[in-house]
């Protein structure tokens, strides 16, 4: 028993002197909960809904007016009005609206249920039930039809059909090529750790050469990483979206080209944490350091709903590769439409890497 106490006291005095291991050991529980706080903390959460106004009668005014202003209560809808059909589901598609109206010409209290289509993204749960519930009431008060009836469907469905699998396939992805960033910073830090760089200066192989081999098999495990995701995810009900065997190809295809782009830029990031870090444990606790706000704030399983950290969350490469995946497996979005993000996350991944490969050659040559 005083062996086992003596071996304590020394395990414990260890840990007490790596003064940088300790604050990320006791600063991580305390990181998450500030990441769930201010992602998600209270305050008057808004939601984009786009609507095309076909309507030229007295009702339909009122109608989207009371929307984004009911009386008496909170105000949660933001209305952005599209000049056609086309561009309000492009938009749906690529995440910028949360919810769309047509209202057709002809719209008044008696035939509303023929001249209104409404649709909702069905993948945000706490988001579509408000929405929808909005909606329903403020369009009861002005019809008094049955919500059930009120609505048409959609002519040209956006999607084949909403599907919860697709929207937990893009956070389980994002999390796990993130992971990259652990395993890229821990391997490196241990090379150095057991001299490796040292040894190589007297070999005739180069640093770069090491370094690549090295880089270069952490991404081809991000990639059997992405496969399995979508192996075993099929095989339990993801189906991407699209309206022929086509479309759904292509649109996997390009979903697993973004899932490519973001494993660089977190290999990147990993060896950006093995410059900086002085030990494998160190690289150990500042790597899940990084990726822990990046799962809250990047949108991985929930939307940030807190403004300040919305805009912070463009800081990680989860943020853009989530938004692109989540508009082309969730919502059918083709590539092209999704640009924005996939020249931001390519900018980021070449960057990042090309950053970290320089310093970490300054620092070990």
């Amino acid at each position: 028993m005083t062996k086992a106490i003596d071996l304590t006291v020394k395990n414990l005095k260890i840990t007490l002197r790596d003064k940088v291991y300790l604050f990320f050991l006791l600063a991580m529980p305390i990181m998450m909960m500030l990441m769930v706080g201010l992602a998600f903390r209270g305050g008057n959460i808004t939601y984009a809904v786009g609507y095309v106004n076909n309507d030229s009668g007295p009702y339909s005014e009122p109608f989207i007016d009371t929307l984004e202003n009911a009386t008496g209560l909170e105000d949660i809808l933001t209305m952005v009005q599209y000049d056609d059909t086309d561009s309000l589901k492009d938009a749906f598609r690529q995440g910028s609206i949360k919810a769309g109206l047509i209202i057709d010409d002809g719209y008044n209290r008696t035939n509303a249920n023929e001249t209104v289509t409404f649709f909702v993204d069905e993948t945000d749960i706490s988001g579509s039930w408000a929405i929808t519930s909005r909606v329903i009431a403020v369009s009861q008060f002005f019809s008094g039809e049955s919500p059930k009836e009120y609505f048409k469907p959609l002519d040209e469905p956006i999607t084949v059909e909403f599907n919860m699998m697709n929207f937990m396939v893009v956070g389980t992805l994002s999390y796990a090529v993130s992971t990259i960033i652990f395993s890229t910073a821990s391997s490196i830090a241990k090379e150095r750790d057991k001299g490796t760089f040292s040894r190589l200066r007297t070999t005739p192989m180069r640093m770069v050469d090491f370094l690549a081999g090295g880089l270069t098999s952490h991404l081809v495990v991000s990639l059997i990483q992405t496969v399995l995701v979508f192996g075993v995810s099929y095989m339990l009900g993801f189906r991407p979206m699209g309206v022929t065997v086509m479309d759904k190809t292509l649109n996997l295809l390009a979903a697993f080209a973004v899932a490519v782009t973001l494993a660089v830029a977190c290999v990147g990031l990993g060896l950006l944490v093995a410059v900086f870090a002085k030990n494998e444990d160190q690289a150990v606790g500042v790597s899940w350091f990084m990726i822990i706000p990046m799962m809250f704030l990047s949108g991985t399983w929930f939307e940030p709903t807190e403004p300040t950290m919305e805009k912070i969350s463009w800081a990680f490469p989860t943020t853009y590769a989530n938004k692109a995946i989540r508009a082309i497996l969730a919502r059918g979005a083709p590539l092209a439409s999704v640009s924005n993000y996939l020249v931001g996350l390519a900018v980021y991944a070449a960057l990042v890497f090309m950053i970290g490969v320089v310093i970490y050659r300054k620092k070990t040559m």
